[in-house]
Parts: C-alpha cells; sequence; structure tokens
C-alpha cells in the first residue's frame, strides 16, 4: 500500500512538472498573433496567451461538466436510497396475494399433437 505522504509528495511533484512544462511553452511561443473570434479582433497578443487560456477554458468546461455529472448523480443516488433499504415494498408473487388466481403451472403440458 502507498504511503499517503509519499502519495501527497507525488501529486506535488507533478504539478510542478506541468507548472515547468507551462513555463517552457510560455517562453518559446512569444511571437505576436491576431486572434479573431466571431466579430472581435484582437491585433497583437502573445500566442503563449492565447495557448494558456484555451487550456484555461478547455479546463475549466471539462471540470464543469464532470462536477455537474458528479451533482446529478449525488442527487439521483439521494432520491433512491429511501426506496433501496425499505423491506416492507418487497414485490410479493402472484399466488400469494389474495383474490388473485394462480397462473403458474402445476405440470408441464404436452402440447404434441396425437
Amino acid at each position: 500500500m502507498v504511503n499517503p505522504e509519499s502519495r501527497g509528495l507525488r501529486k506535488v511533484i507533478v504539478w510542478l512538472f506541468g507548472a515547468v512544462l507551462i513555463a517552457i511553452l510560455a517562453l518559446q511561443n512569444q511571437h505576436p498573433v491576431s486572434l479573431h473570434v466571431f466579430f472581435w479582433q484582437l491585433p497583437h497578443i502573445s500566442l503563449a496567451l492565447v495557448v494558456l487560456l484555451s487550456l484555461l477554458l478547455g479546463a475549466s468546461i471539462g471540470a464543469g461538466g464532470m462536477l455537474w455529472d458528479r451533482y446529478k448523480s449525488t442527487n439521483r443516488s439521494k432520491h433512491l436510497a429511501p426506496t433501496l433499504g425499505d423491506e416492507s415494498s418487497s414485490v410479493l408473487p402472484p399466488s400469494s396475494i389474495e383474490g388473485m388466481p394462480d397462473d403458474s403451472p402445476t405440470a408441464p403440458t404436452d402440447s404434441t399433437p396425437q
């Protein structure tokens, strides 16, 4: 089993590695570009800024979708939880319901013509 302290250290190392990659990306892509978005035009913006903003926008949309899915599944499980543990609502077989005939066959029927 993994020690919880080493798991935390592993997360820190992964985050630092990601930060270094982003810094390298930003330093290597500093030339200006023009950005056209629908009716807007941004004439001189750094390519690194465009890439980083796109990354942040995509990550936030993905995280928002995951949070929405988690919220919906938690809400659904809270709604279903009282009915799952209730034994008084069990389904009875048709033969044990009063006034209902027993439709279950007692002996196999032979359907071959003679």
